[in-house]
């Protein structure tokens, strides 16, 4: 469940222009996603005098060999384009192989300072980094391969789906177990890899890894591994799940009594999934937060984005700090609000908020671009 996204595309020129920032890179996936991305953003950053520094379509051709020197000479290669540029705000469109590249990019050219000396007045300065609703910052698999260090991203801005903290939640996730499973082996698949343990009895298993006890906490790991707190995709979860259940509660109350009676064939597994679409379209109920959860015809959330800032900590945990809004009910053009004084910016900044602009100032209707991959 999410909002239309383009009021997402729409608060990123708002957000742009609320700081000033003309002289932008964009960072996307190379599929059709990506390029509908670039083919709605563009004309709007032409239109609102917004020049494009640069444009990233992500290959994802770096191999996690394990072999450091090999990923190295792959990122050389590649040479993307943000490494020379000077705009100091970039957009990143995607999910979360957007950041898992993006991640390990930065990582790779990190590491070339030690192995080629020609490399270190080209690498990136630091920069804004803003993300868009579908990329979240796990990078648990990641740091299996190399030492990604999240604080790279202290101060990102990011659009988020709007969220709230849901009673009990954090004491549910305190309380979950493997000894839960029944059937489905998630629980178990992902506490093994979270713990890098096995609940396999060690004389039948071939793994190598330390027995998982089932005492293990998730709130003991990082967040870069796992977040306690309710994210907006998880709420997003939520409230679909939720949605589904009132469907399917308006659909069996609609039904005839004689054929709910009939054999059971109204039980809700023998149900199937397109008689709920009816149910679903315009939707409206209230979550258990108190939020107004309302699905328009084509199964788009009523609602806005939140706007967070990314605080890391030398552990490499963080949070995220919400610091405005985007609301689709307030007046065309004032939808986002942001308070400037909560955002904490990157730490190699020397100027805050940064200036990111061209030398010649781009003129509404008009635009520069280049570099172009």
């Amino acid at each position: 469940m999410a909002p239309n996204e383009a009021l997402q595309y729409q608060g990123i020129i708002q957000l742009l222009l609320h700081f000033g920032w003309k002289w932008v890179g964009l960072i996307t996936p190379a599929n059709e996603a990506g390029e509908h991305f670039l083919n709605t953003i563009e004309p709007m950053f032409f239109k609102n005098g917004i020049c494009s520094a640069f444009t990233e379509r992500i290959e994802y051709h770096v191999r996690y060999t394990g072999n450091i020197f090999e990923m190295v000479r792959d990122t050389r290669i590649l040479f993307p384009a943000f490494v020379t540029s000077k705009a100091n705000a970039v957009v990143v469109y995607g999910d979360s192989a957007s950041i898992t590249w993006l991640s390990t990019t930065l990582t790779l050219m990190k590491l070339s300072e030690f192995i080629f000396s020609q490399f270190k007045k080209n690498l990136p300065e630091e920069k804004v980094w803003i993300t868009t609703a579908q990329i979240d910052f796990i990078l648990y698999e990641l740091q299996k391969v190399i030492d990604v260090n999240i604080q790279m991203f202290h101060g990102a801005i990011s659009f988020a789906i709007h969220s709230k903290e849901v009673r009990d939640f954090r004491d549910f996730l305190q309380h979950v177990n493997p000894s839960w499973e029944e059937g489905d082996d998630f629980i178990s698949g992902f506490w093994e890899q979270t713990f890098d343990c096995s609940l396999i009895d060690s004389t039948k298993s071939t793994k190598k890894a330390k027995p998982c006890t089932g005492e293990e906490m998730l709130e003991s790991l990082p967040a870069s591994y796992f977040e306690m707190s309710m994210t907006s995709h998880s709420y997003s979860i939520y409230n679909a799940v939720s949605a589904l259940a009132h469907a399917l509660h308006r659909h069996l109350a609609g039904s005839n009594n004689r054929r709910m009676e009939a054999a059971g064939r109204q039980s809700p597994q023998n149900i199937e999934p397109w008689k709920l679409h009816s149910f679903l379209q315009k939707i409206s109920f209230n979550n258990s937060v108190g939020d107004e959860i309302t699905l328009n015809e084509r199964g788009e959330l009523a609602a806005g984005f939140d706007i967070t800032n990314l605080i890391t900590f030398p552990n490499r945990s963080y949070i995220r700090v919400k610091v405005g809004r985007l609301d689709p009910q307030a007046p065309a053009g004032k939808e986002l609000t942001i308070n400037d004084g909560q955002i904490e910016w990157h730490r190699g900044l020397t100027q805050v908020p940064p200036l990111s602009v061209c030398n010649d100032n781009c003129h509404a209707g008009y635009g520069k671009k280049k570099g172009d991959k």
